[in-house]
């Protein structure tokens, strides 16, 4: 058998008639597996703060800038061991919501930590003005 053509069709003594039944049930298995992921948001958020840069109220003012809105975003620590985000991330969800509502610049104002409000251990809240920039 060893010079023969039917000699690849065995692995180790094992017939392809048993694996390929095997492999077929192990594929057709698979074929209804979905995969769920947040991956589509976290790209089309990054999209959306690419485009939005940040500035002073000086500078949207030398640019004529219109005012687009008010944007904000909270973060609601409920246990002192939970992770908090950084002003960083926070800033990010601000320029996320400036594309959101049409614009392209930001003007950051400030964030506030309030400890033990509510339900909350400790509360951080950020906001700015979006605004739109005609180049």
């Amino acid at each position: 058998m060893q010079g023969s053509p039917y000699h690849s069709l065995y692995a180790n003594g094992v017939s392809m008639k048993f694996l390929l039944p095997i492999i077929f049930l192990f594929l057709s298995g698979c074929s209804n597996l979905t995969f769920n992921s947040n991956a589509d948001i976290y790209i089309e958020n990054k999209i959306r703060k690419s485009v939005v840069k940040k500035y002073t109220n000086y500078e949207v003012w030398e640019l004529g800038a219109s005012q687009v809105g008010y944007v904000e975003t909270n973060y609601c620590q409920i246990d002192y061991r939970d992770y908090i985000p950084t002003k960083k991330a926070l800033i990010s969800e601000l320029e996320v919501k400036t594309q959101k509502l049409g614009g392209n610049a930001l003007v950051f104002d400030s964030c506030l930590v309030s400890r033990n409000t509510g339900s909350c251990y400790s509360e951080i809240k950020c906001k700015g003005m979006a605004y739109l920039v005609t180049y």
